[in-house]
């Protein structure tokens, strides 16, 4: 996953289970804003479908330490971590970010496929032009006489 931070496991000193706070510098290293879901695995994290994770809602706090992501006993617990323990903690990507992200590449790669497929017509177009161009010559010729030779 991209903008992962790595963090140290503190027990939140008013427990709410479901709610991380992190110090206000974290969470544009995380791309993300107060109130946005954040993923916490233990560290190191793969980011796969079997790495234990735990959603939190995040939220920026100027009493945080730097290096910490506070997290309830419930959350701590859930992850198999303990205090003083590093997390990874990333921004989750929601349904609608993934379908966007996916439509505008799948947009991206038809306008390069079409745009190649109007250069290779184009390019078609040009040599038909040009031996229809040549055999329409040859027709005329061989249809109409030529200056010198006389008509019947």
């Amino acid at each position: 996953m991209e903008d992962a931070v790595t963090l140290n496991v503190a027990v939140r000193t008013f427990p709410s289970k479901g709610r991380a706070r992190v110090h206000e510098s974290v969470m544009p290293l995380l791309a993300a804003k107060e109130g946005e879901v954040l993923l916490v695995a233990r560290y190191p994290a793969v980011w796969d479908e079997k790495t234990m994770t735990v959603s939190v809602t995040g939220y920026a706090d100027t009493m945080v330490d730097k290096s910490v992501i506070m997290l309830s006993p419930e959350d701590i617990a859930s992850l198999g971590v303990a205090e003083g323990d590093r997390v990874s903690v990333t921004r989750k990507v929601t349904l609608a970010e993934k379908i966007t992200k996916g439509a505008t590449k799948a947009g991206r790669a038809a306008k390069d496929e079409a745009a190649r497929a109007g250069h290779a017509a184009k390019s078609m177009a040009a040599q038909t032009g040009k031996a229809v161009e040549k055999g329409a010559k040859d027709a005329a010729g061989k249809v109409m006489p030529k200056k010198e030779e006389k008509e019947l």
